[in-house]
């Protein structure tokens, strides 16, 4: 017996005002499966629960549809509500102890259910209840506690033998998870595998991302009462489409990530129609301002188009009219525009040499709209040459470049400040990138001075603001200052606050950092990645310390003689190295003396750049060039003899003593 819901609308009235919780929808849980409901709170995921139970307050209107087992639910009949709650469909209610009666032992709480319900008399109900604990691993001398006497993972189990008691084919879990250790998760993780097995199903709701993956086989991603994605639960971590689901995903303290909780840019907003009485069909979407009385203290969504726009990284003019539906593609589900998150530059075979040298070999990037890429690799890989062919300031002597869909070349050589507008650069230097016989408002003022777009009083308030957003004063007397009167730091803050002068998507920092001492590194890097987040742009990073990388980085493209030679999510880089030269790099950022360069010679122009140091290289690694092999199921790509276009490993890698090296690959 499965759970269907059918363009579920849900708003709350409060005064003339109604706020819409949830919007049109529409989910099926087949028996045997679980169902995953996740987003911010605030986003609707406990309304629809409570709209499945009939359990919503009286200024709650609902429309659309909710069927057990193909049979309509109208909890207005008194004999639906008492006929299905708790025998057909059964929840597990958020915050543990505080969803008990406080003034009732637990083992009658877990009995009423099979006493009110099912018409037996209490005897009979306490036995069953008594069952119910002992099934949950809740012993008999906690029958006559109290709430307020359990600890959290308790009193959740108590929860749970209350929903499972009359064994109901679906039940709801809002965040059964929630403030629990992990060894109360992991049984709560295993009642509901043994609940899918037994034919249930199941619609979980929660935040706990990883618990999520393990337990669930589909997740709906739900943003200010519309689900914005539906996916399998094992790509929500490592595949998500969305820019929404993304910025969720990049916010989960996970142990398997290395940046996380990045935040996503903006605050959770609230939707507000305006409505002329209850009766009233022609309810339409209106902004107000707090003096309404609403009882949300946040901003409310926009009036019309995609809802999640005034937080999105890649947000176009047409986002903010167009009402989008979700489209459905394979087992994915996207509500965008876009199609999902894009490509936001792109370089396709782009190369560039100085003489005869070849500073950057034909190279492949794509960076996604509102990430973070790390560009890593020693002194002469090529780094800063690719990076500033992504800026815009190197012409690459062949390949294409697009950004934001269009061709940079074409948009170079019709405008260049265009792409000025749209590209900001912090360079590595900040004395030497900044003139000095300008003041700290004639510098930062510089970009927009040069466009020409705004009046000189629009420029100074500009130019306020943005040192503000970098942490610096904004008086007249610091404005007034030489680049000579500041330190090194704050030299750095001013170039970043030029670069965002006019509103870039993308930001390009080319070691921004190496010139400046720990305490200012980290100020400026903390500095750096707020204003990422805040300003939702996307990153371009490059530096020669995959320590430093490892902390601000969503992937890394590890950069050796000109090419990139592996590239992924960081997380899965660090955790376990492809390439042989990212596994010294990562060792000796480790401090590991014993690994580090051990071949001698120079690399010859064909074969792999690491070969005269590689303990593993062969001729073929001599003379060769390695393909560039994409591992699909690890969204990663690697140069390296070592592994076949399946991801299949050709040779295990050896130590000079002739013993398997993989137990520490694996570390």
């Amino acid at each position: 017996m499965g759970l269907s819901i059918k363009g579920l609308t849900v708003s709350f009235l409060i005064k003339d005002h109604l706020l819409r919780a949830v919007d049109g929808v529409s989910l099926d849980v087949p028996p045997g499966s679980c169902v995953a409901l996740v987003g911010e709170s605030g986003s609707g995921k406990t309304t629809i629960g409570l709209a499945c139970m009939g359990l919503l307050p009286k200024n709650a209107i609902v429309e659309g549809t909710i069927e057990l087992d193909g049979t309509p639910l109208d909890y207005q009949v008194s004999e639906t509500a008492r006929k299905i709650r708790w025998r057909g469909i059964s929840m597990v209610f958020q915050y543990g102890a505080a969803s008990l009666n406080p003034v009732k032992p637990v083992l009658d709480q877990i009995a009423e259910p099979v006493a009110v319900t099912m018409g037996v008399g209490w005897k009979e109900a306490r036995r069953e209840a008594a069952r119910a604990m002992e099934a949950m691993g809740l012993g008999s001398d906690l029958h006559e506690r109290f709430p307020h006497e359990l600890s959290g993972g308790q009193a959740q189990r108590v929860l749970l033998a209350m929903a499972t008691i009359l064994d109901p084919p679906v039940m709801i879990l809002d965040e059964p998870t929630a403030n629990l250790d992990v060894m109360t998760k992991a049984f709560v993780g295993q009642v509901l595998r043994q609940a899918k097995e037994m034919g249930k199903a199941l619609l979980l709701i929660g935040h706990d991302l990883d618990f999520i993956v393990e337990c669930a086989d589909r997740v709906a991603v739900i943003y200010l009462g519309q689900i914005m994605e539906s996916l399998p639960a094992e790509k929500l971590l490592t595949s998500p489409r969305h820019p929404y689901t993304w910025a969720l995903v990049r916010s989960y303290p996970s142990m398997k990530a290395t940046r996380d909780l990045a935040g996503m840019k903006g605050d959770t907003l609230q939707r507000v129609v305006h409505q002329h009485g209850r009766e009233d069909p022609s309810a339409y979407l209106h902004a107000h301002d707090q003096a309404d009385g609403l009882p949300c203290g946040q901003s409310h969504a926009p009036e019309e188009g995609c809802l999640f726009w005034p937080r999105c990284t890649q947000a176009l003019a047409a986002c903010r009219k167009k009402n989008v539906e979700l489209t459905m593609e394979g087992p994915f589900g996207v509500r965008c525009l876009r199609g999902g998150v894009i490509d936001l530059l792109l370089l396709k075979k782009v190369s560039k040499s100085y003489g005869r040298i070849q500073a950057l070999r034909p190279t492949d990037l794509a960076i996604r709209a509102g990430e973070v890429l790390c560009l890593v690799g020693e002194t002469g890989s090529g780094k800063s040459t690719l990076a500033m062919i992504a800026a815009g300031v190197l012409t690459p002597d062949s390949g294409v470049r697009i950004f934001d869909g269009e061709d940079m070349d074409e948009t170079l050589k019709r405008d260049s400040m265009v792409l000025a507008r749209q590209v900001g650069i912090v360079y590595q230097d900040p004395a030497s990138s900044v003139s000095h016989r300008f003041t700290v408002e004639e510098i930062v003022s510089e970009p927009m001075r040069i466009r020409k777009h705004l009046s000189s009083s629009e420029i100074k308030g500009r130019v306020k603001e943005l040192l503000e957003k970098v942490h610096l004063p904004s008086d007249e007397g610091f404005m007034a200052l030489y680049p000579h009167e500041l330190s090194q730091g704050t030299i750095q803050r001013i170039c970043l606050a030029r670069a965002l002068a006019l509103r870039p998507k993308l930001l390009v920092a080319d070691e921004p950092t190496s010139a400046l001492d720990p305490s200012a590194q980290a100020k400026v890097i903390r500095l750096l990645m707020e204003l990422q987040i805040e300003e939702g742009l996307t990153l371009l990073f490059v530096t020669h310390d995959i320590g430093l990388a490892r902390k601000i980085s969503d992937r890394l493209a590890v950069m050796l003689g000109g090419r990139i030679v592996e590239l992924g999510p960081t997380a899965r880089i660090l955790a376990r190295p492809l390439h042989p030269y990212t596994r010294m790099l990562i060792r000796r950022a480790e401090g590991d003396v014993h690994e580090g360069p051990s071949g001698q010679g120079l690399a010859s122009p064909q074969g792999c750049a690491f070969a005269p140091r590689c303990r593993w290289a062969d001729e073929r690694c001599r003379s060769e060039p390695p393909p560039n092999l994409h591992l699909e199921d690890q969204e990663r790509t690697v140069r390296c003899f070592r592994f076949t276009e399946e991801g299949r490993e050709t040779r295990r890698w050896q130590n000079p003593l002739g013993v398997s090296d993989e137990s520490r690959d694996e570390s």
